[in-house]
């Protein structure tokens, strides 16, 4: 099938599916209001870039980070290449970081809209304050120093090595800030720890 050998066809077929359950729920008397529209499409944008992202979160800690340190200059050299490996895993983890706090600070305005600050629990709370944190590093720590390492911004060996040092700490502070973060996230709607 033409569309599971492009991964860009595959992604519109999912968006397609989607549309047409909701299609079929609607017509035999299931569906939506707008106002729960709203906050269905904002959750489930949430869910999407949210997984993106912390899913590359824990490619880049896990798999590649670790993988990268015994490869020579060359191949790095390679690596970081435009339209690389590398950058397109950077690319997708940048806009999913975006996304996925331009998503929840929609659900969080719903939850205000609704029912004021008594409708947002201390679980998301403790949940969205990190994925805001871990945003922040994505945004000024983590991708500024990504682009000196992989050859966007200029820089020597040695600001190469320490831009490196830095977004390796601020993705480890991401890697061990979205552990809690996901667990109140999840807990926020289905076992609240505080009341």
């Amino acid at each position: 099938m033409k569309i599971l050998l492009d991964h860009k066809l595959t992604i519109i077929a999912g968006f397609v599916l989607t549309a047409v359950l909701i299609a079929v729920a609607t017509a035999t008397g299931g569906g939506l209001s707008g106002d729960q529209m709203l906050g269905a499409v904002s959750r489930w944008g949430h869910f999407l870039a949210g997984i993106t992202w912390i899913g590359l979160l824990y490619y880049f800690n896990f798999v590649q980070v670790p993988s990268l340190g015994g490869v020579s200059a060359e191949t790095k050299a390679d690596l970081f290449k435009e339209g690389s490996i590398v950058r397109r895993a950077l690319f997708w983890f940048r806009f999913a970081a975006m996304a996925t706090v331009f998503f929840g600070l929609l659900l969080l305005m719903g939850l205000w809209k609704t029912g004021g600050a008594s409708a947002i629990s201390m679980d998301i709370m403790i949940g969205a304050t990190f994925g805001i944190i871990m945003w922040i590093n994505v945004a000024f720590i983590i991708w500024p120093n990504q682009k000196k390492v992989i050859g966007i911004d200029q820089a020597s060996a040695d600001e190469k090595a320490a831009a490196g040092k830095k977004a390796l700490m601020a993705s480890r502070i991401n890697t061990l800030l979205s552990i809690p973060m996901l667990f109140f996230m999840a807990s926020s709607a289905h076992f609240p720890i505080f009341n």
